[in-house]
């Protein structure tokens, strides 16, 4: 039977999508620790093993691998105006009126330098901490309680995790040291059913990951194996015109660069 616990986490990776999560487990008294990374279906199937280290005092964090995905830590109240206009896909209560949030780039960075810049420039942006503004810093997971001492309530208990928000969506930064036009990738006709907005989120994905590899070199020929390969869902969202819809969407995307 599926948990409380279950279905949040179930949420948090839906609004991520990403292929493998890297697990961190940590005593903040002891210092004990160590690493796991899971596939989305190993990180559902450990729930019940990561309550277990949660309630012997470690805290569960988390980090979606891949440069295209950022975290914003240490956000205050007053920043989730301006957060919101950068559509995060997540927000996430990690203690009383202390939030983080995850970004998806539409835009893959070509090397680590880029997302450091990326992760340094949004956390200036909304305030974040700077310290923690890094393509490799973890996020705590929601469903588990935060051990920290210092946020232990009057009952002895430590506060949950909060999921917020979640929805899988592109977010509307572009760095400012260049990249994909932003009316290039967006939705011109944004339909009202959720489905439809889903599929156009894909198709926006899949652009900006195109981009990416473009500046990083591929071929037309890797960039379809690629997405053939990583792309959600490709096959039964494009048909019989996935190919047709691949090599059009490259042309698009080599055109942005060429002008």
């Amino acid at each position: 039977m599926t948990t409380a616990t279950g279905v949040i986490v179930q949420t948090f990776a839906d609004a991520l999508r990403a292929e493998r999560y890297k697990i961190q487990v940590h005593h903040p008294q002891t210092e004990d620790a160590f690493w796991v990374e899971y596939t989305p279906e190993q990180l559902l199937r450990s729930v019940s093993y990561l309550r277990y280290k949660n309630g012997q005092g470690f805290n569960i964090y988390v980090r979606p691998i891949g440069w295209q995905y950022v975290l914003l830590d240490d956000l205050t109240r007053s920043s989730l105006t301006a957060l919101a206009s950068l559509k995060p896909c997540l927000l996430i209560e990690t203690s009383p009126a202390n939030y983080q949030a995850w970004l998806i780039l539409s835009e893959l960075p070509p090397d680590r330098a880029n997302a450091l810049a990326n992760c340094r420039q949004l956390a200036e942006q909304l305030g974040g901490d700077l310290a923690s503004a890094e393509p490799d810093h973890v996020g705590r997971l929601p469903g588990f309680t935060n051990r920290k001492e210092k946020h232990r309530q009057a009952n002895g208990y430590y506060p949950f995790v909060r999921l917020c928000k979640a929805h899988y969506r592109l977010s509307t930064f572009y760095p400012s040291g260049g990249g994909v036009p932003k009316e290039d990738v967006s939705i011109q006709a944004m339909p009202s059913s959720i489905h439809a907005t889903q599929l156009n989120s894909e198709s926006e994905h899949d652009f900006g990951i195109i981009c990416g590899l473009i500046k990083l070199g591929r071929t037309d020929t890797q960039i379809t194996a690629h997405l053939l390969q990583h792309s959600p869902n490709l096959i039964q969202r494009k048909g019989r015109h996935v190919h047709s819809y691949i090599e059009r969407s490259i042309r698009k995307a080599r055109a942005c660069f060429a002008g």
